[in-house]
């Protein structure tokens, strides 16, 4: 009897020790502990979570390899959302397309926060690379600007000069955000003529 007693004592202190954590990559609370990332369901939200980021890092790669500037009235429209250093990186300021998401992607917090949370949630420490940009492609990048500013500077115009432009899937998301710019202005100009009369 005793012997019970001791054992319904000691499930219960492990209960109370296990606390609800929050897996970001599951989007939901639970008591699992360390094994949570072995469930089939975080598993395959992990894959999708991570293939997302790895879609949104191919359209910063071909900016990465062919610069182009970046005019300032599409600054506000570009940005990216690292899901590892959980924070948005805006364009603001940025003289090229994706600069400043570039710098953040080849930074050394942005490489300790890939590692803490492939350790964390799983997903394999062999792919940290896939998910940063490499010091080399960086420095690769940043002559490839430098020659671009050269460029723009002896030119008679005082524009940069664009190797090449966005990639097909860019250059439609900026479609889309300049179409809704557009009708978001149409609906308030129609809001205005309906209150005033």
């Amino acid at each position: 009897m005793n012997n019970n007693m001791e054992k319904e004592k000691k499930k219960q202190k492990q209960k109370q020790k296990r606390q609800f954590e929050f897996c970001k990559v599951c989007k939901l609370n639970h008591e699992q502990g360390r094994g949570h990332i072995y469930f089939p369901n975080h598993k395959k939200s992990l894959s999708s979570f991570l293939s997302r980021f790895l879609s949104k890092l191919s359209d910063l790669r071909s900016f990465l390899k062919n610069p182009s500037s970046l005019p300032h009235h599409h600054a506000l429209r570009n940005g990216l959302w690292c899901v590892f250093c959980d924070s948005h990186i805006s364009e603001l300021r940025s003289s090229f397309a994706c600069e400043n998401s570039i710098k953040h992607l080849a930074g050394a917090e942005h490489l300790n926060n890939v590692r803490e949370f492939l350790r964390k949630y799983g997903g394999g420490m062999d792919r940290v690379d896939s998910f940063r940009v490499s010091e080399s492609d960086l420095d690769k990048w940043e002559k490839n600007c430098k020659s671009l500013k050269n460029a723009a500077s002896s030119s008679s115009e005082g524009s940069f000069v664009h190797l090449s432009g966005p990639s097909k899937g860019m250059r439609v998301i900026r479609y889309l955000i300049q179409r809704l710019l557009e009708l978001q202005t149409l609906l308030l100009y129609h809001m205005m003529l309906f209150l005033c009369q």
